[in-house]
Parts: structure tokens; sequence; C-alpha cells
């Protein structure tokens, strides 16, 4: 592998990672409210940790966005490093989708910094984050997020409803690994009914997204690999098949703590614990879904 796709796949993967913090992070955001009262000392603490990590990624995005360009670039010059400093060729990446998807990128980092900003103000003046605002943030971004996704990617020459079944596959997928964090941070801060009440909601959430999850993905690998036989006689098949055994995993997961673990958490002193190891292995298994994700979509290709 060239030293060009190892930075590009790097920068990539933390740029995911970065989208699905702030994904994530709006997304328990939006379900504290209906968890905690309003005012409530751990309702701020909670929100104010969950701010900080949406922000903190959203930097780290910005970052790596940035370089992502200059790779690109230095990608495509094949001039070694300085060529990342070609402005010949940065002009050509800038005018092209790559440039789109960067600045497009950079917007949604920048707007979810800013939002971040006006929350954590709030929190300073112990006002929790108003619903609505954050309802309409959470909006704007999901939908930006996944209007980026269909200007990339295998489905770009597909029909339009393939982009779309894409941008839901990704908004859901992002928003779930990116909402695993401020969950375990909940089993660290919140008390046994209100956290019981958060991981209730988020199970019955899951229900949907998932079988959203399922449909479009389904949808998509079949029309990117063609055939039954492509999925094990392809590399870019096998991989697809290497990252569904993850993501079953991840359910198996999921269903093991909506159907075991939650209802304990009322019951049993040390199941906020057992909860919490279980969704750091669930971070594990998403950051291994990321990785394969990032190499099939940068490395490989349908007709790997």
């Amino acid at each position: 592998m060239a030293i060009w796709e190892v930075l590009i796949l790097s920068t990539k993967l933390t740029v995911y990672l970065g989208l699905s913090a702030l994904l994530g992070g709006f997304l328990i955001l939006l379900l504290v409210p209906f968890s905690l009262e309003k005012q409530s000392h751990a309702r701020l603490l909670l929100q104010a940790h969950i701010i900080k990590y949406m922000a903190m990624f959203a930097l780290v995005g910005v970052f790596a966005t940035t370089l992502d360009f200059f790779f690109q670039v230095g990608s495509l010059s094949q001039t070694g490093f300085t060529g990342m400093f070609d402005p010949v060729m940065q002009r050509m990446v800038a005018q092209s989708t790559l440039g789109t998807i960067a600045i497009s990128r950079l917007c949604i980092f920048i707007v979810g910094i800013a939002l971040c900003g006006l929350f954590y103000w709030q929190l300073a003046r112990k006002k929790t984050p108003h619903f609505i605002v954050t309802l309409l943030g959470a909006i704007i971004l999901w939908g930006s997020v996944g209007y980026v996704f269909m200007l990339s990617g295998h489905t770009v020459q597909l029909e339009r409803s393939y982009g779309y079944a894409l941008a839901v596959h990704v908004i859901i997928a992002l928003s779930w690994m990116g909402a695993l964090w401020p969950l375990s941070a909940a089993c660290l801060h919140l008390s046994p009914t209100p956290l019981y009440t958060l991981m209730r909601q988020f199970g019955h959430l899951a229900i949907g997204l998932v079988s959203l999850l399922i449909l479009a993905g389904t949808l998509l690998a079949w029309e990117l690999v063609g055939s039954v036989g492509n999925l094990f006689n392809q590399i870019y098949g096998q991989s697809l098949l290497l990252k569904l055994g993850f993501v079953n995993a991840i359910l198996l997961l999921a269903a093991w703590h909506k159907l075991k673990l939650t209802p304990k958490l009322l019951t049993h002193s040390n199941a906020a614990i057992d909860m919490r190891r279980s969704i750091q292995i669930e971070m594990l298994i998403g950051l291994c879904i990321f990785l394969i994700t990032v190499a099939l979509t940068t490395v490989l290709g349908p007709q790997s």
C-alpha cells in the first residue's frame, strides 16, 4: 500500500470519528430531556461532558479534513511530499468533487463547534440547551452529512435512490457509533433510575434505526457486489462479509443490552459497571467497522 493511501486512510478514519461524535452526541442530547429533570445537576453534568466530547472531535475533524485535502493533492501530484503544496494541483483539487467534499465537511464541523459553543455557554449559566434548537441543529447536521456522502463513494454512478439509501445508512451508522461514548459516560454520572430510562429509550429508538440500517445496507451491498458468488470470490465482497460479521456482533451486543443489562440497572448495584464495559466493547467493534469501511471506500472497490 502506498504511503499516500495510508495517510488518506488515516485522515478519512479520523473524519468519520469526528462526524460520528457530532451526530451521536446530538442524538443523546435529544434523549436526555426525556430521562432527567430539567435543572438537575446530573443532567447539566452529563450534557457538559457530551458537548465537550462533540467539540473536541469536531476540532480534530477540522484538522483531519484539512490534512486530507493536502494528502489528496500530494497523491495526485506524484512529486513527493512537496507536491502537497503545488498551487496548480491545489486549485484542481479544490475545483473538483474532492474540494467540494472537503469544504462541506469543514462547514459541518465549524457549525457543530459553533453549536457546541452555544450549548456550553447556556450550561455555564445553569441553563440546559433548548430542545428545539438542539433538534434543528441535529437535523441540519444529519442532512448535511448525508448529502456529502451522496457526493462521493461507489454510489455516485448509480441511480439517485441508491444515494439516498447510502445517506440513510451513513447517518444511522455514524449516529449510533457516536452515541456510544455519551452512553458510557452516562453509566458513570447517572443514578440507576434515569440511566435505566435513558438506556430504555435508546433501545426503543435503536429498533427502528437498526431496521433502516440493515435495509439500506443490504440494498447497497447487493447493487455493488452484484451476486452472492462475488461476496466470496472478490476482495471487496470478502471485506463486506467481514464487516457484516462485526455488524452482527454489535447487533448481538445491542440485544444483550436491551434484554438483559438494561433491566438489571434497577435491581443490581454493579449493573452500570457491566453496561459501561459492554458499551466499551461495542465501541471497539465499531472502530473495526469504521476501519473496514474506510478501506472499502478508499483502497478497494466493487471491481476488486
